[in-house]
């Protein structure tokens, strides 16, 4: 028959594990759920990141193709001046030498050069820039178009800028190869600030029939300019994306090329869109301290021809004080979002479809392993209970019988007691009755003598009968729990062990506060006269000159503290675990059973709700060093109380 408790805890038993295993499956679904949304944030916002810096890097890489094409342009663009001069040159020798050889024979030197001269005057190139000059190899000007007054005049001694004798060092060149490039610095005449000097780089040839040399030049920051157009003219055909274009601001804010034709040529310093940034100064600057990204409404986007929030990058090339900047419109970065953030979604709600379906069916397997579980938990708790009955019936036999044993043995050291209290006692009325019947026998009776042997003998037999009355109330079966006084329970114990331990020499040191404990106050004093016992048993082992045990009684906050030391050398560390394990004694078979501090722990602890340990510990008493065992008994407040 199962008791209420019991059959609560067999439906404990039955539904806990079903009950457990849905909770913690509804656990994982909700944590995988969390889990899933969180991951889905997170993807979406590397998404949004990923997106936002691959377009950051497409507009990069388009500015900086275009800011090396105006490298590779600017560096090769002496190299194709040289190329155009040197061919013009070449081309004009040819025409000489041509005139020369025709009318070699059929005109006089004087008309030949007349009709080289006129045939060179004439010619331009370079939107007008360019000519050619004919010098002798003396350095006397023959030809110069647009210095004629120097002609068949010696500029041998003609310096530049820089102190150069650039027409000296034209000669010495031509000297050696007959064909040579030179530069030199000259103010250009058209040139709006007069003293600046401009680098010009000039091909020279040696027209032989005259020692004549032909040349021509070109400043090469006009031929920048040059470069510069077709530059411009590049960037202008370049459209990457639907939107993408690149455009060029020069150092004054002049749109030099845009998407949008009307800013071409156009001063936008002051622009700013609708939120009052200074779009065209904001580029300049960032194209001052080297390249960056800005962002900004933009005054047009070229689809729909309105504002749009732009993302900008910018790079600026420092020789022509250039910024090269091209973006992309955010709103067609929220479209590309968008779509992958619908991909997203939707494989999101399929994997969360998935992860349903397969955790129902795992919570469904579980939920029926756990029922299933929970049935053979049921009959085994059914099985196990009847274990449990036998287990205790034995373990209830087996303590009656350590009580019984246990009760033997203290009977045994009591009725020992009880025999060297009787002895001497009993050797006074033996000694007295002997000398009475002596006196009788030879005839010298005293009446006073009789009297007083009399009286001795009737108080010998009252205190017989007193030490029986105080060995009854040890060997008293009362069961019932009481408030009972620490400090006469021992010293109950001291008077029943007094001459044991007097004819032994062990002296009692005493510190007992009066304090009161609720408990069963026999069964503590079978524990204190075990204990004692065995400190004295203790000492017969040993030749001990001084013999001691130490008994305090403290009241400590919520706790009250009993200790009983001895000076008998301590209990050996190896055995020091075992010695309230029930049969374990270090006596012979024949002196003790090993069960006096187990049932001494079985009553402290199970019967009285206290605490019980032993410990060796070293200590100076008398200004000499001992050691011994220290057994500590240990009770809570609520089981102690004080007299005041």
């Amino acid at each position: 028959m199962l008791t209420k408790k019991e059959k609560k805890l067999i439906k404990l038993i039955k539904y806990t594990p079903i009950f457990i295993v849905a909770l913690v499956c509804m656990i994982i679904i909700s944590l995988l759920y969390i889990d899933k949304n969180i991951t889905l944030k997170s993807d979406l916002k590397a998404l949004e990141n990923d997106y936002l810096k691959r377009n950051q890097n497409i507009i990069k890489d388009e500015v900086n193709k275009i800011y090396d094409y105006i490298i590779h342009k600017k560096l090769n663009s002496e190299k194709e001046l040289k190329h155009d001069i040197k061919s013009r040159v070449l081309a004009i020798h040819n025409m000489m030498t041509y005139i020369y050889e025709k009318y070699k024979d059929k005109e006089s030197a004087e008309q030949i050069q007349t009709r080289i001269k006129d045939a060179l005057k004439a010619l331009r190139f370079n939107d007008n820039r360019g000519y050619f000059y004919i010098n002798t190899m003396e350095g006397k000007s023959i030809l110069h178009p647009l210095y004629p007054q120097f002609e068949n005049k010696s500029i041998l001694d003609f310096e530049d800028n820089y102190g150069s004798k650039f027409i000296e060092n034209v000669i010495n060149d031509l000297k050696i190869k007959k064909e040579s490039y030179n530069e030199y610095y000259w103010k250009k005449p058209e040139a709006f600030n007069k003293l600046k000097q401009y680098k010009k780089i000039t091909f020279n040839k040696v027209f032989e029939p005259y020692n004549w040399y032909i040349g021509t030049g070109e400043y090469l920051e006009d031929f920048e300019e040059k470069i510069k157009k077709e530059i411009l003219e590049y960037i202008s055909s370049i459209k990457y994306s639907k939107n993408g274009y690149i455009f060029v601001i020069d150092e004054k804010g002049v749109y030099l090329t845009h998407i949008e034709k009307s800013y071409i040529g156009v001063n936008r310093i002051t622009l700013k869109d609708a939120n009052g940034f200074m779009i065209t100064k904001e580029i300049m600057n960032l194209a001052n301290k080297g390249e960056g990204f800005l962002k900004y409404v933009g005054t047009i986007k070229p689809d729909t021809k309105l504002p749009s929030e732009k993302i900008t990058f910018v790079k600026g090339f420092k020789d022509w004080d250039w910024a090269i900047a091209t973006g992309f419109y955010t709103d067609e970065l929220a479209e590309q979002i968008k779509t992958k953030q619908y991909e997203y979604k939707q494989n999101y709600l399929h994997n969360l479809l998935s992860l349903f379906t397969v955790s129902g069916l795992i919570t469904i397997v579980f939920l029926f392993l756990s029922f299933y579980i929970s049935k053979r938990l049921e009959r085994r708790f059914y099985k196990y209970k009847q274990q449990v009955l036998s287990y205790i019936k034995k373990s209830r036999e087996k303590d009656n019988l350590l009580a019984q044993q246990s009760k033997m043995a203290a009977m045994g050291e009591m009725l020992e007691n009880i025999a060297h209290q009787w002895r001497q006692p009993l050797s006074s009325i033996s000694t007295l009755s002997t000398g009475i019947k002596l006196q009788y026998q030879y005839g010298e009776i005293n009446k006073e003598e009789i009297l007083r042997s009399m009286d001795a003998i009737t108080t010998t037999t009252k205190y017989l009968s007193q030490t029986i009355d105080d060995f009854r109330d040890y060997f008293n079966p009362n069961k019932e729990a009481y408030y009972f006084n620490l400090k006469k329970v021992f010293q109950k114990a001291f008077d029943l062990l007094e001459i044991q331990f007097n004819l032994r020499n062990i002296i009692f040191i005493k510190n007992l506060d009066d304090v009161y404990i609720y408990g069963f106050e026999n069964e503590f004093l079978q524990v204190i006269i075990n204990i004692l016992n065995n400190a004295k048993d203790e000492f017969e082992k040993k030749e001990l000159d001084q013999k001691y045990i130490f008994v305090d009684i403290r009241k400590e906050e919520n706790r009250v503290k009993i200790f009983i030391k001895d000076n008998a050398g301590g209990i050996a560390e190896n055995i020091l675990e075992k010695v309230f394990e029930p049969y374990f004694t270090t006596k012979f078979k024949s002196q003790g059973t090993g069960i006096g501090l187990y049932m001494s722990k079985e009553i402290i602890e199970k019967h009285m709700k206290g605490r019980i340990s032993v410990y060796n510990e070293d200590y100076i008493y008398e200004n000499s060093g001992h050691k011994g065992a220290v057994f500590e008994i240990i009770f809570l407040a609520e089981e102690a109380k004080k007299v005041i």
